[in-house]
């Protein structure tokens, strides 16, 4: 096992973009508490399995805005053991801050990795590109992308163009857009980002290839990835070593976050050897 997705109880977001749900929860301090206790209790449990790998933190809201996330991907990437840590984020944390805070915590920078995604309703592509120059000034590995929303299309290239060329910038197709994507649509996309056409192929289930990583809940649950619900263990009480072997429910891998460790798909071998991340390897060794 060499990758870990990690998702608290945290369902809270600090942008209100129209088409999310988790904008339209209010968060109350016990409830901020129960997440923090529970990547605190993870951490530990890291620490005690000597995990070897890497972790990425997948959070149903915005985790990056919380000083407790960055205390405890601070601790993991201190694990000699643990190759990368990373988490998704919209960016609109403060920087500085928290990367001080991240250091005085004991983080190491170079095991850093954050995956950007821009959200047109809440900031401006400047603002966005002020971001990822501090990101840049930092020497902290990241990958930046969007929504494939059609109508968005020139606001995006605007933001590749001007986005450093040394960065990876990622579509995701859009769910519930009502239609197939127009022949110049797919084109369009695949021209900003060449694996988008991974997103529209049907990727039949394989839980062979994509055995090395697995999604652990807040509560401890560990399932095989974030839209397989079958149960494999529970990691307080079963350890890695104590799980249940993989077996996927689903038809299809959906999202990235389920074929995005895929061994079978050749167009990812440009991320290796930690693909989930999205961030080529050749950006990375060469900083």
């Amino acid at each position: 096992m060499k990758h870990i997705y990690y998702r608290g109880s945290l369902a809270f977001c600090n942008y209100d973009c129209s088409y999310c749900p988790f904008s339209k929860n209010r968060e109350s301090g016990r409830q901020k508490e129960r997440d923090r206790q529970q990547l605190f209790l993870f951490v530990r449990k890291m620490a005690q399995e000597a995990f070897q790998g890497t972790v990425q933190i997948v959070p149903y809201g915005e985790a990056l805005i919380h000083t407790y996330y960055w205390q405890g991907m601070a601790e993991l990437s201190a694990m000699p053991d643990i190759q990368a840590v990373g988490a998704q984020s919209n960016f609109s944390f403060p920087v500085r801050d928290m990367f001080d805070w991240f250091r005085e915590c004991g983080g190491n920078l170079e095991k850093l990795r954050l995956w950007g995604t821009f959200h047109p309703e809440m900031t401006s592509v400047d603002a966005f590109l002020r971001q990822c120059g501090r990101l840049r000034e930092a020497g902290v590995s990241f990958c930046v992308g969007a929504v494939g929303v059609p109508g968005q299309l020139e606001l995006f290239r605007e933001l590749r163009s001007r986005l450093d060329g040394s960065v990876y910038f990622w579509i995701n197709k859009m769910d519930g857009l009502g239609r197939p994507y127009t022949a110049g649509e797919r084109q369009a996309w695949s021209e900003l980002d060449p694996l988008f056409p991974l997103e529209l192929r049907h990727i039949p289930v394989d839980a062979s290839a994509c055995g090395d990583a697995v999604l652990v809940q807040g509560d401890g649950i560990v399932r095989p990835c974030i839209n397989c619900h079958t149960k494999m263990g529970n990691l307080y009480t079963d350890g890695l070593a104590g799980l249940a072997p993989k077996i996927c429910t689903r038809g299809v891998c959906g999202c990235y976050l389920c074929y995005g460790n895929r061994s079978d798909i050749q167009e990812l071998q440009m991320f290796s050897p930690y693909a989930a991340f999205r961030i080529p390897s050749e950006l990375i060794e060469g900083k």
